[in-house]
């Protein structure tokens, strides 16, 4: 092999390498970030389960209250199908 054949094998290799590397730093760093978008859609649809969480809870409470008595009694009192004792 001619030195002019090896300097030219040489510089194929490296440049092979260099745009190896070059393709893999790209892949890793749409990697880091499609992780880091994935993570903060993980994290706003967890605040977002935790709100609707807490709005269910609240509307529990106000089913179990207009299912009571006394809840149905307001309820009719507000409405004006019951006036309110002492009118």
């Amino acid at each position: 092999m001619t030195q002019e054949k090896m300097r030219k094998l040489i510089t194929a290799i490296a440049v092979a390498a260099t745009t190896l590397f070059v393709l893999l730093l790209a892949v890793l760093i749409y990697q880091w970030i499609t992780i880091g978008v994935l993570n903060a859609r993980e994290e706003r649809l967890e605040e977002e389960n935790a709100q609707l969480q807490q709005i269910i809870d609240e509307k529990k409470m106000d089913a179990e209250f207009y299912e009571s008595v006394i809840g149905k009694e307001w309820l009719a009192i507000q409405n004006g199908f019951v006036l309110p004792e002492g009118e």
